[in-house]
């Protein structure tokens, strides 16, 4: 079997809205979720009956928040991947190739840096591919912005639907799409660095209360023993958990800046 034939046997993209985990990364998730919530209901009600059935309730959250988690750097490493594309799509089309030589160009030079199973160099050759079966160059991309749903991807399937065909101003177009897109996304960049710098110190001030629980469950003596054994006590607890998870989501909603 040629490589040509491999290549295509690999096309397919996995849907990006779908959670692309294997099984035993679900099982991991669910443990770490599962242990983490024990020991924060443990600290705040030292009941550990309780503790052992009512931790179940954050298996399904942390898997979800592992889905999540999964399909953002997803889309990251999807968008960096792109601005590569393009860097090397600009650099072929000025070398006098043409608009699909630049292409298949661009496959290979991405091939080479990530690997064959990258997302960018399936979508480059599937590309390629719907060109070879009469297809627009334009509207394959057009295509691949609306499955992965990024704006950025978008905006340069529009402008090159636009001037598809167009010689040479086919190349200056695209040679100015492509650094304006650049700028743009480095720009970006930047901001979701400073953004994931304030949720990193979000989840630092999460941890410090159980510490501070912890701590005073251990050496409170007295002081801690109405908390864990009446009514009362566990009233409390239970607005102290809501509190501390209400706190947290708004937290991670007001860091979650789009850009």
């Amino acid at each position: 079997m040629t490589d040509n034939q491999n290549r295509g046997r690999d096309l397919f993209v996995e849907p990006y809205d779908q959670c692309t985990l294997s099984l035993f990364s679900h099982v991991i998730s669910g443990i770490v979720g599962y242990a983490a919530g024990f020991a924060v209901l443990w600290l705040f009600y030292h009941q550990t009956v309780f503790s052992l059935f009512a931790a179940l309730a954050f298996v399904p959250a942390a898997i979800v928040m592992r889905i999540g988690a999964s399909k953002k750097k997803r889309m990251t490493n999807l968008l960096r991947q792109f601005q590569n594309f393009l860097d090397s799509l600009v650099v072929s089309l000025q070398s006098g190739r043409t608009e699909l030589g630049s292409i298949e160009s661009a496959a290979e030079d991405l091939a080479l840096m990530y690997s064959e199973k990258a997302d960018i160099v399936k979508e480059a050759r599937l590309i390629v591919q719907k060109f070879n079966n009469r297809q627009k160059i334009g509207e394959a991309l057009a295509d691949f912005a609306e499955r992965c749903g990024l704006e950025d991807i978008k905006v340069f399937a529009e402008v090159y639907s636009a001037i598809e065909g167009k010689g040479e101003k086919t190349r200056e177009i695209v040679a100015r799409t492509q650094k304006i897109l650049a700028d743009k996304i480095e720009i970006e960049a930047e901001i979701k660095t400073i953004i994931s710098g304030a949720a990193n110190e979000l989840n630092i001030i999460v941890v410090i209360p159980v510490i501070m629980v912890a701590i005073m469950g251990f050496m409170g003596g007295e002081l801690m023993a109405g908390l864990f054994t009446t009514a009362g006590g566990h009233i409390v607890a239970t607005i102290s958990i809501i509190v501390f998870i209400g706190a947290y989501l708004l937290g991670k909603k007001m860091s979650n800046i789009d850009v």
